[in-house]
């Protein structure tokens, strides 16, 4: 990846640099990245082991667990394909939709597998049970299959951030569903003429399940027969059960996506109008002090000035997740009390976005508009910020209308500049290369072209 190459070519240039100067990666955001990815495998691994196992607990025979375990990687492999036709990549998203697939793509195949496997049992010929129990359920599993797919499709036609989030997710969850379905009609019908026998003999194990799930069975009938003589009180309860669904979800809180510990957090400063870098690095080293009491920090990265003077932010990276005991959420209740008491200037910590959102974005903006004057709108935009405030829930109140910046106006006195043959644009020339350089030239080297700038 572009991250491990960047890093590679750190280590060759760190050796070449001067004494005293070397090149650290100050946050790296692919690290959590890969680990996603990586867990995402092993989690995929998981649920083909589990299916496995619960297939083999109803079944009881190795040979017909084994039939919809090759479901999953042809499914699977052929999803691949589809990625890669429709310009996907695999990514954490890509990579949970198999997740959910694997549960999804063995549906059918163990459905066709278990009526196949019925009429073995009832001691139809392999062949003939194959065609007998492909017949009886292939509509049924080519309607639940169209059915699943059409579920997950619409996600693929969202518009606007959501859309360009979950695209890769529907139409990957989508594809996989439709080649399940055809899976479990070809390739599971084929098998289980070829694998599976018909038994006479069963062992203790196979006795032992078997009873238990007709005892399962039987008690499932009686409870059955009960629900259905009392039908109006059952359905009160269902009435009770979805109203009760339908308060939680209007209370529960929503958002684009929840916070994730990535072991990394960003500390955002903002001083008055009018501060320079050295009152920003003096405010900076008092941070830099709050830090170093958190045991959790690993390492720092500072950056003042940025994206103007009166801004700067602090990347901080934490330990590994095994190696602390409180979460990154915990951390940054922490430092926001301990950044929030001190004055002079605006310091927060924020959690880093799930999904590639800007870190410095707001989850709440407010905006007015007014024809009236600037002064105008700065007083009302204060009114509104002091009623924000009495708000405990609100952390962080800012405004980016700043009436209040410092500035030199610069009177030029024409007699003397007359006198002094010189012109005005001259002087002005010369107080732009002064305070903020300016670009004179440029010159080429080695197919470049680099701009001088006089300041």
């Amino acid at each position: 990846s572009i991250a491990r190459a960047v890093r590679a070519e750190i280590d060759k240039i760190n050796p070449t640099l001067p004494e005293g100067m070397q090149i650290k990666v100050g946050f790296d955001t692919s690290v959590f990245i890969e680990r996603s990815i990586e867990a995402v495998y092993w989690t995929i691994l998981e649920a083909v082991l589990l299916v496995g196992l619960i297939v083999l607990l109803f079944l009881r025979t190795p040979r017909a667990t084994f039939i919809p375990l090759v479901t999953i990687p042809a499914s699977l492999m052929a999803s691949f394909a589809i990625i890669a036709a429709l310009g996907f990549t695999i990514n954490t998203l890509t990579l949970l939709a198999m997740v959910l697939a694997v549960g999804l793509v063995v549906d059918d195949a163990i459905v066709m597998l278990e009526n196949i496997f019925r009429h073995i049992e009832d001691g139809v010929p392999p062949m003939q049970a194959a065609f007998q129990g492909s017949r009886e359920i292939g509509f049924a599993i080519i309607a639940m299959t169209i059915t699943l797919a059409a579920v997950y499709a619409p996600i693929g036609f969202l518009t606007g951030r959501s859309g360009r989030l979950f695209v890769e997710f529907a139409w990957t969850l989508a594809a996989t569903v439709l080649i399940s379905g055809f899976v479990a009609l070809t390739l599971t019908p084929m098998m289980c003429s070829r694998l599976l026998r018909h038994e006479e003999n069963h062992g203790r194990l196979y006795t032992g399940i078997e009873n238990a799930l007709v005892s399962a069975t039987s008690g499932y009938k009686r409870l059955l027969d009960r629900i259905l003589s009392r039908r109006a009180l059952i359905l009160g309860i269902a009435g009770l059960f979805i109203l009760a669904g339908a308060g939680l979800f209007l209370s529960l809180k929503r958002e684009l996506t929840p916070v994730e510990d990535r072991s990394s957090i960003i500390g955002v400063y903002i001083a008055p109008e009018g501060a320079t870098i050295d009152y920003m690095d003096r405010f900076g080293r008092m941070t830099d002090e709050i830090y170093r009491t958190v045991p959790e920090i690993e390492s720092s990265f500072m950056v003042m000035g940025m994206p103007i003077v009166n801004n700067g932010n602090t990347y901080l990276n934490l330990k590994e997740w095994d190696k602390r005991d409180r979460s990154q959420m915990d951390i940054v209740k922490e430092l926001s009390g301990k950044l929030g008491s001190l004055t002079g200037f605006m310091a927060f910590p924020m959690n880093r976005p799930s999904l590639g959102q800007s870190p410095l974005s707001r989850p709440l903006w407010i905006v007015l508009q007014s024809t009236d004057s600037y002064e105008e709108i700065e007083r009302i935009t204060q009114n509104v910020l002091g009623e924000l405030r009495k708000y405990p829930g609100f952390v962080n109140i800012d405004t980016n209308l700043k009436l209040n910046k410092p500035e030199l106006n610069v009177t030029v006195n024409r007699d003397k500049v007359q006198d002094a043959g010189v012109e005005v644009a001259t002087i002005g020339r010369t107080m732009e290369t002064m305070l903020g350089g300016r670009k004179v030239t440029r010159f080429k080297r080695e197919g470049k072209q680099y701009d001088v700038i006089v300041q």
